[in-house]
């Protein structure tokens, strides 16, 4: 779709109906780590976790929140990780294998699959 598109309603609809598989795959990015020499996936965080991420104390809680709800592979929610790397909290794997600007910019790149770097552009009728 273009500027001159309008969406319609069976657009929408049609929209709604992609198998959430299709989705799912489609909402996937690979990120290059220089710090661990290898790539991570990561998908776009849910309303839920953004809004979650906004509570925190601080920018870099609410970063290192986002990176661990949205890194799909490594799987940093596997227990035997995190008792591996000492955490006391799920979400400090995050600290402890990531260099702090990785963090930023993972979590960056997570909000830029949310749409938060995208604009809406007015149109005249």
């Amino acid at each position: 779709m273009n500027k001159d598109t309008k969406i319609t309603l069976d657009a929408l609809l049609a929209r709604k109906e992609q198998s959430k598989e299709d989705k799912n795959r489609k909402n996937r990015r690979e990120l290059y780590i220089p710090s661990l020499d290898g790539t991570i996936t990561i998908k776009p965080p849910t309303r839920a976790t953004i809004s979650e991420a906004k509570d925190a104390d601080n920018d870099a809680l609410a970063d290192r929140y986002l990176v661990y709800e949205c890194i799909v592979e490594p799987d940093l929610k596997d227990k035997r990780l995190q008792e591996a790397y000492g955490c006391a909290e799920p979400d400090e794997i995050v600290d402890r294998i990531f260099e702090l600007g990785e963090v930023s910019k993972i979590a960056l790149e997570c909000m830029d699959m949310a749409g938060f770097n995208n604009s809406v552009e007015a149109v005249k009728n």
